[in-house]
């Protein structure tokens, strides 16, 4: 800011920048303009993706107004803004200090009017949709003929009056009930949902009903955008036709029926075929059937006499049939009785070879056989566990003995040198004598090495022998061994057959690296083949 004199502007006036009088300016529209609510409609929406700020304009007949809506506050927002909808806006009225326009900066945003009717009615159709309650598999079929019909609409209505007539004119056989309803108003909801509830109870059930009324504007169809209406159409048991409004008029209703007609008028003629096509029809079934039946009757009368000439006297047919029945008879009786006789002599003898082969006496003598081998196998592997200890045992005896005679031997012949070198006491023969201890020494350190690992290479092909010929070899190949459990032993009583299991009995089951004990759920036997 600068102060100067200037003939044209005065004596000490202030000079502002633009920046400082925009800053003035939007200080005073926000004291003055805390917080304001403005009805218009969207135009030239934008949504910044980047930042997800709204910028748009707020119209009506006379003027603009620039807005601006920011993320934190577009994040609340309960439904998408779009050009043309009519909303109302809580705002803050400040200045954009860079373009010198004043703007509305939106604080919250909602529908108004028609348009908040409108989102209400989306937000509905997107739940039922999720719920699948416009699924076509839900749709109940109309009857081709109707015998009784209910009209669900407001008796004075024109719409009521259209169908009536329309229907009469179309199928007068058909049996026209009102069940009379508001269609528009604050009582309007609670009056269908009832009217469609006592459709549903008449005793005298109806092939279906129509729910209709004349067309208007959202808000007077806001009756048939309700949920309470919905879950009435998709509860009821009987198809419901709705024929709300005219062709551009949709309403949730529309899409819960079984069937949507345009117009009241066409609803009629969905529902109900049309008496004279019917009575052309009928007529037409009525001379096809005549003519159908007097060719039927020609036809009939040519078969007859002609079959009357051909006819012959049955009885003599009758006396050839009989003997012919008879002799098949006797054949047949023949033919079984030697068929029987036949399968007599093969079952006496499979019981006289089942006999002779004994099948129960083959296993009794298998099984005592693996009662013995396994046995022998026992003893076997205790003997040679026997076997293997003494020849250990005989092994490390034999060792200790070649360690102490190698120590004697090794202890005399040093105090013989010690001697000798002590009587004589030259330098050489010493030198000499100590090279000789050193080598004897090495030869037997190295004789008692071989000494060791022949004896161990021994005992491990003893040990491997014993393992060849070990049960639990066998277990480490994947095999087990199953055994009751029995007190003062370590491996039990051996199970050698189901037989000797019962369920819920605690068994202990043998592996190569331990012992499972479980308890017996099912017991399933396979069936075995006789041995012969």
């Amino acid at each position: 800011m600068s102060e100067y004199l200037s003939p044209n502007l005065g004596l000490n006036e202030r000079v502002l920048t633009v920046s400082q009088l925009n800053t003035q300016v939007k200080r005073l529209l926000n004291n003055n303009f805390p917080l304001v609510v403005v009805e218009g409609e969207i135009s030239g929406l934008h949504h910044h993706r980047a930042s997800g700020h709204y910028y748009f304009n707020l119209k009506d007949e006379r003027a603009v107004l620039r807005c601006v809506m920011f993320a934190r506050s577009a994040s609340r927002l309960t439904f998408q803004p779009e050009d043309g909808l009519k909303v109302l806006v809580r705002a803050e009225i400040s200045l954009y200090e860079r373009d010198g326009q004043y703007q509305a900066v939106i604080q919250h945003m909602e529908p108004h009017g028609e348009g908040e009717l409108r989102l209400a009615m989306e937000r509905l159709r997107a739940k039922l949709q999720a719920m699948g309650w416009f699924e076509k598999e839900l749709k109940k079929p109309l009857p081709a003929f109707p015998k009784r019909i209910v009209i669900v609409s407001s008796p004075k209505g024109a719409a009521t009056r259209d169908v009536f007539v329309n229907i009469w004119r179309r199928y007068p056989p058909a049996d026209l009930l009102l069940q009379p309803t508001a269609v528009q108003g604050q009582l309007a909801v609670s009056e269908i949902c009832t009217a469609l509830e006592k459709t549903n109870q008449l005793k005298i059930r109806p092939d279906l009903a129509i729910l209709t009324r004349g067309g208007g504007s959202l808000e007077d169809l806001a009756a048939f955008n309700s949920e309470e209406v919905a879950t009435a159409i998709y509860q009821s048991e009987i198809p419901i036709v709705s024929a709300v409004g005219h062709d551009v008029d949709f309403t949730i209703a529309d899409l819960m029926a079984d069937l949507r007609a345009p117009t009241p008028s066409t609803a009629a003629e969905l529902v109900t075929p049309d008496a004279r096509d019917l009575g052309i029809r009928f007529d037409g079934y009525a001379t096809r059937l005549e003519k159908d039946l007097r060719a039927m009757v020609t036809r009939h009368k040519t078969v007859v006499e002609h079959i009357t000439h051909r006819v012959q006297d049955p009885r003599r047919d009758l006396a050839s049939h009989r003997q012919r029945i008879q002799d098949r008879i006797r054949s047949f009786i023949r033919t079984q009785t030697h068929s029987l006789e036949q399968q007599e002599t093969h079952l006496v003898q499979l019981h006289r070879a089942l006999n002779q082969a004994k099948p129960g006496v083959k296993l009794q003598h298998y099984r005592t056989q693996l009662i013995g081998a396994q046995s022998q196998m026992g003893q076997l592997v205790s003997a040679t566990k026997r076997e293997i200890r003494t020849r250990l045992n005989l092994t490390q005896k034999r060792l200790a003995q070649l360690e102490d005679q190698a120590r004697e031997r090794t202890t005399t012949r040093f105090q013989n040198l010690r001697k000798t070198l002590i009587q004589v006491r030259p330098e050489s023969k010493i030198k000499y004598h100590r090279s000789q201890l050193e080598s004897t020494r090495s030869r037997l350190k190295v004789r008692g090495e071989e000494n060791v690992q022949f004896a161990k290479n021994r005992v491990s092909s003893v040990v491997k022998n014993i393992e060849a010929v070990s049960p639990l070899a066998v277990l480490r190949r994947g095999y087990a061994v199953v055994s009751k459990p029995k007190e003062g032993t370590d491996f039990g009583e051996i199970v050698k057959s189901v037989d000797d299991l019962q369920p819920k009995e605690d068994i202990e089951t043998h592996l190569s690296d331990g012992t499972v004990s479980s308890k017996i759920t099912r017991i399933s036997k396979k069936e075995s083949r006789d041995i012969q």
